[in-house]
């Protein structure tokens, strides 16, 4: 039976971060995989064209010695496995398993934030504060994003969880209870 992108992703993150915390290089590891994880971000082709059967190996190459350079052993490693069984197309799938699980282990959460205006850095810092205690998270890191349609207020997506403290949504709600 063929395996899901997802669970192979799970497979080899997975082992990717118990090795790395095997052998204490677990912040080095995360560096690589955080730099190799915005390298596949920013070149969408770099997997197919690393599973392309029309490239040779000597044309592929170049590539995998770049991607390696400066790597930890245990992600040099990583890459060239992964290359060697055919699976660059779940290399995205590896690396966001990886730093799903470091994030988890740290009590690191990413949470989305939709305000009218672009948060000044102390609403940032208080928010992750009223977050990191709501959510029982070491450390909250937010990504702001500006849509005027909330009118005020915030909306904020962690952790499957959406807190909705838009001025919108408070209106959406007066709106129902003297229509309805």
């Amino acid at each position: 039976m063929a395996l899901d992108k997802y669970t192979i992703g799970q497979r080899y993150g997975k082992a990717l971060f118990d090795l790395a915390t095997e052998q204490g290089t677990i912040d080095a590891v995360y560096a690589d995989v955080a730099a190799l994880q915005q390298v596949f971000a920013d070149t969408p082709t770099l997997a197919a064209t690393l599973t392309n059967a029309t490239l040779t190996l000597e044309q592929k190459q170049p590539i995998l010695t770049s991607l390696q350079q400066g790597a930890t052993d245990s992600v040099k490693n990583l890459i060239q496995m992964v290359f060697d069984y055919g699976r660059m197309n779940e290399m995205p799938f590896i690396l966001a398993a990886f730093m799903q699980r470091y994030d988890q282990v740290n009590g690191i959460v990413h949470a989305k934030v939709t305000s009218a205006v672009a948060l000044t850095t102390e609403q940032q810092q208080a928010l992750s504060t009223q977050l990191a205690t709501r959510l029982g998270a070491k450390q909250i890191t937010i990504d702001n994003t500006v849509d005027e349609a909330v009118i005020g207020g915030v909306i904020v997506e962690a952790n499957n969880l959406v807190i909705d403290g838009s001025i919108r949504s408070k209106l959406a709600q007066v709106r129902q209870l003297l229509l309805g």
